[in-house]
């Protein structure tokens, strides 16, 4: 996340006595303002990006159903430069707004009164949702948004690379095969190293969240406490390093480095969501065919193999004037097959498992020869919920700092995770965990 972004959160904290004077008072999380039938009115939504792009087509079709319903959508950028200060003034937000999966549980917090309760209106339907994604619109035990996409993680894999060393990818059930894989197709293709991550930017952590994930790993303990230097934590960080000590590592710092690295032939394997596919796909369309999937390694062999990497929520506010509508357009968008077709033709993988069912969950994709979302959707099925908290920002900004020190300087892990849990106290006022 980038130091703007960064600046406008904490503009927003300072702003917060502001807020919970202007947003109203509790009861503004369970009341709605119902228009109509629920089907007429008029309500904005605001997303970004391809994310856009599909609820602008859902939008469309809806309104093709409903001819009393207008529905506008506000392309914004992923920074919620435009989000956060109609969300801190109390007025002006739009009705239906997007936010990312880890940083909805912050917007909770910063943002009291400022989201409709939608407990009872899912009725106990939210059990249709993957417990990893649901995990993150939830706070004292009830529901404020309704999770969008998943990004269960998997190998991305040049095939030609693997063949050309022997290695059978079926084969690499372990991250212990896969480092000693790695060596051999290393030495059988010249220039291409197994894996592009970012040694030397705030990106060094995705790696580390993918295998803390995988291993059921968490930042705080059962009481909110931070907890860094945990048996599972710990192990995650001393694969990453293995990684890095075995020369299996290119340092891509930035995100278009990491693209640099697979259109160049550079990299052999890339560990990442479903819905890094569509990148492969549009940066490297003349390697189609080349590229195959297969589920992460194992730290044990038999053990846990699945994570989760981005995702989104929609969540409605409780300044809609709309609310009814601003609900059923996104019921409509994420609860149906159709609505959920159309997030499929943008790349977006549910998190409303009933899709998992029908036959255009199951279509073949040309460029890799499968069943992406079939294949995508039994990685989804054990992914272990992780606890991003209220004060993500913080957390993450000394776990980036103690992986730098560990992965760079060799600095002893247990030591580095015991100064980031000071780090992050300091930073977020909570307690370290004894």
């Amino acid at each position: 996340m980038n130091k703007r972004y960064l600046s406008v959160f904490l503009t927003a904290s300072l702003l917060l006595p502001l807020l919970s004077a202007c947003g109203g008072g509790e009861g503004d999380q369970e009341e709605s303002n119902v228009s109509g039938d629920g089907f007429s009115g008029e309500i904005t939504v605001a997303s970004w990006n391809v994310a856009a792009d599909a609820l602008t087509d859902a939008a469309e079709t809806f309104m093709e159903q409903h001819p009393d319903a207008t529905i506008h959508v506000e392309y914004v950028t992923s920074d919620y430069d435009s989000i956060i200060p109609p969300l801190t003034a109390g007025q002006g937000a739009p009705d239906v707004i997007q936010v990312q999966q880890r940083d909805f549980p912050n917007f909770l917090e910063i943002f009291p009164n400022q989201f409709v309760d939608l407990t009872e209106t899912l009725d106990g339907r939210e059990n249709e949702f993957a417990e990893v994604a649901l995990n993150l619109t939830q706070k004292d035990g009830r529901i404020f948004a309704l999770p969008w996409d998943l990004g269960p993680v998997a190998v991305y894999y040049r095939k030609d690379f693997y063949e050309n060393a022997g290695v059978n990818p079926e084969t690499i059930t372990t991250w212990d095969k896969f480092i000693k894989a790695g060596k051999k197709i290393q030495e059988a293709n010249d220039g291409v190293k197994m894996l592009a991550l970012s040694l030397s930017s705030d990106d060094i952590a995705e790696m580390y969240r993918k295998l803390m994930n995988q291993l059921g790993a968490q930042y705080y303990d059962e009481d909110g406490r931070i907890q860094f230097a945990t048996e599972e934590n710990i192990k995650a960080i001393e694969m990453y390093k293995r990684f890095v000590d075995e020369d299996l590592v290119m340092d891509a710092p930035t995100w278009d480095d990491r693209i640099r690295a697979f259109v160049n032939d550079q990299v052999a394997t890339v560990v990442d969501p479903v819905w890094y596919a569509g990148t492969i796909k549009t940066q490297a369309e003349d390697q189609k065919g080349l590229w195959g999937l297969m589920p992460l390694p194992a730290f044990e062999e038999g053990g846990p193999n699945q994570a989760h990497s981005g995702g989104s929520v929609l969540a409605v506010t409780t300044q809609s004037d709309d609310q009814e509508l601003a609900w059923n357009f996104i019921e409509f968008a994420l609860m149906t097959n159709e609505g959920q077709d159309i997030q499929m033709k943008y790349g977006l993988f549910p998190s409303w498992q009933p899709y998992y069912d029908t036959d255009n969950f199951k279509v073949e994709d040309e460029y890799f020869g499968i069943a992406l979302s079939e294949f995508f959707g039994e990685l989804s099925t054990d992914i272990p919920p992780l606890e991003y908290g209220a004060h993500y920002m913080d957390i993450n900004n000394a776990i980036v700092d103690a992986l730098g020190e560990i992965v760079i300087d060799g600095k002893d892990i247990t030591e580095a995770l015991r100064d980031a849990e000071q780090k992050a106290a300091r930073d977020t006022g909570l307690e370290i965990a004894n």
